[in-house]
């Protein structure tokens, strides 16, 4: 009898539960609707970007000060819906598809993700959006390390940079280099990089990744049946996957080989603008010790804990961090 792929793959499914959200995988149907709706849900305005040559999709609501929000791996603009609709009411919120996910463009070569070139994605659609006027820039995991970059090389564009659960680039490389607790914890990114992931989607599709915390918060009533529609309408487009995981395979190094020549901005750069960082009580994608790390680095930091939660805290504890960002966002702070 051929073994199931769910059996031979197991061992890697333990590798992704510290990347996404941390659950046991559940087998699920996924909706049978695959067509992407940009707009599903009538409250944004959907428009594209020009980056050098790569388009990348975004939605947009609101006025006032523009507020960028990144989103990580594995996630997509509509992901932010939860934080994008209240404050909306007094900023003008803008969500990307980052380079390479759902509508945005999928460039080919490993190279087009490099850090530097996701650094002029969001330079692309700050001088778009607000030419004139620092911007508020948001991040969680990848689209965190990203948004630490961007202040990093473009201080001068951004007021204030608010980050969920992620650490800079280059305070990740250095855990990735000499930090075991970090080293261990992203043991999975090697398997990422391997084409193994791509293997298993290939035969599961978007529910690999749905069945890795997603499922027990919809169950829960967390998120609704227009994510779980829109989740697997975006991962079903053509090349998504590779395109996600060619971040990890541009940026990230083996470990002992990780030099000089893997930072960027170059290592040691400050943070010069005023920084929030948001952890979780339960999380397990990066060690503690990153926390002190980029307090060292950052010339205005502040840290808020939200507890009894894990990787991705905007998604069930939505209200303890719109709290925590309005109130670091106060005229006064």
């Amino acid at each position: 009898m051929k073994a199931s792929p769910l059996r031979i793959f197991r061992p890697l499914f333990t590798c992704l539960w510290a990347l996404c959200l941390c659950a046991e995988a559940l087998s699920q149907e996924p909706e049978s609707n695959n067509t992407v709706i940009s707009d599903p849900l009538g409250f944004y305005q959907p428009s594209t970007v020009d980056s050098k040559g790569v388009k990348l999709h975004y939605l947009e609501a609101g006025q006032g000060e523009v507020m960028i929000f990144l989103h990580g791996y594995p996630f997509y603009a509509l992901s932010w819906d939860k934080l994008l609709r209240p404050l909306s009411s007094f900023y003008h919120v803008v969500a990307p598809d980052n380079r390479g996910y759902n509508l945005s463009d999928k460039p080919s070569k490993i190279e087009d993700y490099k850090l530097r070139k996701l650094v002029g994605d969001v330079a692309a659609l700050a001088n778009k959006l607000s030419p004139n006027d620092r911007i508020i820039l948001v991040g969680h995991d990848w689209g965190g390390a990203l948004a630490w970059t961007f202040a990093q090389v473009h201080p001068q564009r951004v007021s204030k940079v608010i980050v969920i659960n992620a650490p800079p680039f280059n305070v990740l490389l250095d855990s990735l280099k000499n930090d075991p607790e970090q080293q261990q914890a992203s043991s999975y990114m090697e398997i990422l990089k391997s084409g193994k992931v791509e293997e298993l989607f290939a035969q599961t599709g978007p529910e690999m990744l749905w069945n890795y915390g997603f499922n027990k918060l919809h169950t829960a009533g967390q998120l609704d049946d227009v994510f779980k529609r829109e989740f697997f309408a975006a991962w079903r487009q053509p090349k998504a996957l590779k395109s996600a995981l060619n971040w990890y395979r541009a940026n990230i190094p083996p470990f002992d080989k990780i030099g000089e020549s893997s930072y960027y901005p170059v290592n040691g750069t400050r943070i010069k603008v005023p920084a929030l960082l948001i952890w979780s009580e339960n999380e397990r994608t990066f060690s503690r010790s990153n926390i002190d790390k980029t307090a060292e680095l950052t010339d205005d930091f502040r840290l808020e804990w939200i507890m009894d939660t894990g990787h991705s805290p905007f998604l069930d504890k939505t209200e303890r961090v719109i709290a925590k960002i309005t109130t670091f966002l106060a005229p006064d702070k």
